[in-house]
C-alpha cells in the first residue's frame, strides 16, 4: 500500500509561500504540483493527479479523489470551502467489485476523469463535483450541492443538481484582481530593495 504521510520534496511541484496543514494526506506526491501562495488546510486528502495555480485556498475537510490516473486542476484564484468532494473518479456501482483492494479485472467499468476549476471559481461547503466535470472561469457553486454537468463562465449555481440562478460580478472581481496583483507586485518590489 502507499503511504499517505509524505514529505514536501516527493511533490512533482511546489511553489513560493505554500502552507500545507500538518494532518493533510497526499497519497500520491509525486502526482501533486503546487504553484506559488497556496494553502491547503488540516484534514484535506488527496489521491489523484492534482496540478494547482498560485492564489488558491483548499479549507478544512476537503477531499479530492480519483485515483492516479484521474486528475483535478485548480487554477488562480479557485477556491474549495470545507468539506467539498472533488471526485474525478469512479466505479459504476452495476458491476464488478468496487474497492481499490482487489485487481482491475474484478472491479466495474470505472470512471476515469478529470475535474477543472478555471480562475475564479469557488465551490460552497459539504458540495460534490462528479468526475469530467469544468467549471469555467468566475463559476462559484452553493453550500450543498452536487455538480454534474459544466458551469457556465461567471454564473452562481446552486441545488441538487446545480442550476444557474443568476450571473456573479465578473467586471468587479477582475478590477479587484487587477488591483491586487498591482499592489503584490509593488510591495513585493519595495520588500526587495
Amino acid at each position: 500500500m502507499d503511504n499517505i504521510f509524505f514529505d514536501r520534496k516527493d511533490l512533482k511541484k511546489c511553489g513560493d509561500n505554500v502552507i500545507i496543514g500538518k494532518t493533510v494526506r497526499i497519497r500520491y506526491p509525486h502526482l501533486v504540483e503546487i504553484g506559488d501562495n497556496v494553502i491547503i488546510d488540516d484534514f484535506t486528502y488527496i489521491s489523484t493527479s492534482l496540478k494547482i495555480s498560485s492564489y488558491v485556498h483548499i479549507s478544512s475537510g476537503c477531499k479530492i479523489i480519483g485515483g492516479p490516473d484521474s486528475s483535478v486542476e485548480m487554477k488562480n484564484f479557485s477556491t474549495l470551502s470545507p468539506n467539498v468532494v472533488l471526485s474525478a473518479g469512479s466505479d459504476d456501482y452495476l458491476n464488478g467489485i468496487a474497492t481499490p483492494l482487489v485487481d482491475k479485472k474484478y472491479k466495474a467499468n470505472a470512471v476515469i476523469g478529470k475535474i477543472v476549476l478555471n480562475e475564479h471559481t469557488i465551490v460552497g461547503s459539504n458540495s460534490t463535483v462528479l468526475p469530467n466535470v469544468t467549471l469555467h472561469k468566475g463559476s462559484s457553486v452553493g453550500a450543498n450541492c452536487v455538480v454534474n454537468c459544466d458551469l457556465q463562465d461567471w454564473s452562481l449555481n446552486v441545488g441538487i443538481p446545480t442550476r444557474k440562478i443568476k450571473n456573479r460580478n465578473k467586471d468587479e472581481i477582475l478590477r479587484l484582481e487587477k488591483d491586487f496583483i498591482t499592489n503584490i507586485k509593488e510591495f513585493l518590489e519595495l520588500k526587495n530593495e
